[in-house]
Parts: C-alpha cells; sequence; structure tokens
C-alpha cells in the first residue's frame, strides 16, 4: 500500500495562501513523491461552453500543477488532450523531458470550440495518449478530466470511462453549475468520494488543489492496489480455455493479430501452475489443434498457433463440444469450461452455427465471442454467446485495436476465475 500511495501522492498540489503554508507543502510534496514514476494525462474541456478567458485559467492551472511534479523521462511524463468535438492530442507524454518546456507547451494550447464529446476524449486517451508503445511499463497512469457541462452521450461516457479505468486511476473535476454529478462520479476512479472534485467556476480552480492533495496522501488506495497488483486470471479457480479461429478466412495479417491479441492474454493467466489450461480449435479433424495443458508458455503457445489447420466455424463449435474437454485430450470435469471465438463478418451458415453453439452451451460450455469490425450482426452475436451478452461479447473496431482491447476483454472473461 505505502508504494501505491507514494505514487498516487504525485497528485499532490500546493496550496497559495499564506507563504509557511505553501513551503511546507512543497517540501511534503519533493519529500514523499521525489522520483517516483508516473504517466499523468489532462484532458481539458474545449468546447463552446468556455468562455475564453475562462478557458485560460483552465490552462493556468494545469500549468500551475506541472510546477509540482519532477518531470523527467525517468520520472513523472505529462500528456495533455482537449477535447469539443474531437479528441485532440496536444502534448504527448514522450515529447518533453523538463517541466519548462511542458508548461510552455500547455500556454499555447488553443480553445477549439465545439459540443461535449467526453466520450471520444476518454477513448481517445486510453487508445491514443495512454497507448502500449508510448507508456512505460508497471508505471502508475493517472488521468485528471476538467469539463463544464454534461457531454453529448452520457452512455457512450459511461462506457467509455468503464475502459479507461480498467488501465488507469482517473479523477473528475466538474467547473459551474451545468455538470451532471453522475456522470462525473460514473467518469472517476472509486472511492469517488475521493475522485471527483466540484467546484463554482473556473476562479476556483486553485480552492481545490489543497484537498486534492490531501486526498492524494492520505485517502486508503487499497482498490488502486488490488487492480495494479492483481492476482493472474484463474488464481484462485481452474478454466479449461479454447480459442476458436479460422486463419483461411481470416487471412494472414489478421490471424497474426489475433496470435499476438491470444499470446497478450496468456500472460496475465495462471498457467504456470496449472489453473488455466489453454488450447486452440481450428482443424475439423482434430488435427492441427493445440490441446488442453499441451503448453504452458506464451512463446510456445504462438508458435503452435501460427501452424494450426482450418475448418468451419459450426463444425469448429462441434469438435469443441465432443472433443476438446475430453480428459485424454487435456480435459478436467472440476474446470470451468470457456471459449472465445473471434468472427469479423456475418455467419456464413448462421442455423448450424447458432445450432451447434445452442448444443455446446447445454453443455456447460461458456461461449465469449470477438466481434472485429462493423460486418458483424447483432443479432447472431448474442445468439452465439452465452448470458448475460454483455459480459460475452467483446466489440472492437478494427485488429488493430484488438491488442488496445485486453484489460476490457480480461474484466469480461475473469471474472469468478
Amino acid at each position: 500500500m505505502n508504494g501505491i500511495k507514494e505514487l498516487c501522492c504525485l497528485l499532490m498540489v500546493v496550496v497559495v495562501s499564506s507563504a509557511p503554508t505553501n513551503v511546507d507543502m512543497k517540501d511534503e510534496v519533493l519529500s514523499v513523491c521525489q522520483g517516483k514514476p508516473a504517466e499523468l494525462f489532462f484532458l481539458l474541456d474545449s468546447s463552446s461552453s468556455i468562455w475564453s478567458v475562462d478557458f485560460r485559467k483552465q490552462i493556468r492551472f494545469v500549468s500551475d500543477m506541472v510546477d509540482n511534479f519532477e518531470v523527467g523521462p525517468n520520472k513523472t511524463r505529462i500528456g495533455v488532450a482537449s477535447f469539443s468535438y474531437h479528441y485532440r492530442e496536444n502534448i504527448e507524454l514522450d515529447t518533453y523531458d523538463d517541466a519548462n518546456s511542458v508548461k510552455k507547451a500547455i500556454d499555447v494550447i488553443p480553445q477549439y470550440f465545439g459540443g461535449t464529446y467526453t466520450f471520444d476524449a476518454l477513448d481517445g486517451v486510453r487508445t491514443r495518449g495512454l497507448r502500449g508503445e508510448v507508456v512505460r511499463p508497471g508505471v502508475v497512469k493517472i488521468v485528471i478530466v476538467l469539463t463544464d457541462g454534461q457531454s453529448y452521450n452520457e452512455e457512450k461516457t459511461k462506457a467509455a470511462a468503464m475502459k479507461l479505468k480498467e488501465e488507469a486511476i482517473v479523477f473528475a473535476i466538474g467547473i459551474g453549475s451545468k455538470t451532471d454529478r453522475d456522470e462525473l462520479v460514473a467518469i472517476a476512479t472509486e472511492p469517488t468520494d475521493k475522485h471527483v472534485f466540484e467546484v463554482g467556476n473556473y476562479g476556483l480552480l486553485d480552492t481545490i488543489k489543497e484537498r486534492l492533495a490531501i486526498t492524494a496522501c492520505e485517502a486508503e488506495m487499497n482498490d488502486f492496489a488490488a487492480a495494479l497488483t492483481k492476482p493472474p486470471c484463474g488464481a484462485t479457480n481452474m478454466a479449461d480455455v479454447m480459442f476458436l479461429m479460422e486463419p483461411a478466412e481470416l487471412g494472414t495479417a489478421n490471424t497474426v493479430k489475433i496470435t499476438e491479441f491470444v499470446s497478450g492474454l496468456t500472460e496475465d493467466f495462471n498457467m504456470a501452475d496449472g489453473n488455466v489450461r489453454i488450447g486452440l480449435q481450428t482443424s475439423h479433424c482434430g488435427k492441427g489443434n493445440i490441446e488442453l495443458g499441451e503448453y504452458t508458455e506464451s512463446s510456445e503457445l504462438t508458435k503452435a498457433m501460427t501452424n494450426s489447420r482450418v475448418s468451419n466455424l459450426g463444425h469448429m463449435i462441434k469438435q469443441l463440444r465432443t472433443y476438446s474437454y475430453k480428459e485424454e485430450n487435456g480435459g478436467r470435469d472440476r474446470a470451468r469450461h470457456m471459449a472465445v471465438v473471434f468472427v469479423d463478418d456475418a455467419l456464413f451458415d448462421p442455423k448450424e452455427v447458432l445450432d451447434e453453439a445452442r448444443r455446446t452451451k447445454h453443455h456447460d460450455v461458456e461461449l465469449f465471442v470477438v466481434a472485429i469490425g462493423d460486418s458483424v450482426v447483432d443479432s447472431e452475436l448474442e445468439a452465439l454467446c452465452s448470458a448475460p451478452a454483455d459480459r460475452h461479447i467483446l466489440r472492437v473496431k478494427s485488429y488493430d485495436e484488438l491488442k488496445l482491447s485486453k484489460p476490457e476483454f480480461l474484466h469480461k472473461f475473469c471474472t469468478g476465475l
């Protein structure tokens, strides 16, 4: 807990009141937080509802906060993006190595005007601002969202916030009387009473600095510690997990991306202890498939997946039910039987596929579906997967977004494991 507490103290700021208080707080920040790495990202509301003078106050608030961090390539890195109709990245995490350069870049951020598309901003910071090739492995990620109004689409905003909170600690700052308290709560990390801040106007932003510092330093961080040091998927229960895909129909490039996605997932599975066994289903005759427990290392599994044979989806699901979970093929009666199906188009023979899926689910196999692209049919996906559908379907826009969806998939898949 102490490590997490120290990292989150990176959010501490100095209250500008009397000189002694300011100095004391500054000294405390430096003594506790000096040298602690973090990826800190600010999301600024740039919509038309904000007067230009108030937008500059928002800019000054963020610039002032930078003074309290030890900015450097191996310390705190700061990113800034603004949003209205679209997400616009103004400063990437790896652009500047010192606080002065960051502050100069913040000071010239323009106001873009437009609607309050908060959901687009939350998705943008997750998939672009905090993308895997930019963030440092194992470094805490913190996002501070500032807004003065309700988002254009509350449901989309809540969904985007849920995904972001799987990867980062999120603070929500509501400014003025037009914000929606419920929406701020949905955006922020729990406990929300410590991560939601509200002020009456932009001139009062400075008044929340001390409270932000206190809550960042003194709040119990058990939820954060659990999120950042969570046990591997399958730490407490056994699971036999099969992945189903058709390389011939998906194509070589897309098959490679699925293979990379699955390999990334296995890093979070408790394979080494034998609790989770992983297999692959592609062949209609059983040969060329990967049986449960055949591999315990992600690298070995990846190599084997590239040499798999193919079959149609309906027959694959039938083989899953009649072959894959048998004891002689590595299956275990006491394990939870789970399968993940990848689809990127309407089902070729929906009646056959859905009939086989129904029979397979009747045999206590839990079916998950990863739907890629816009050509999939929602009604087919819902009939294909286990219930409830919202916990058993992962939708991604493209194959390139597969790797980015790993946290969301693990959240759905690892429940109860």
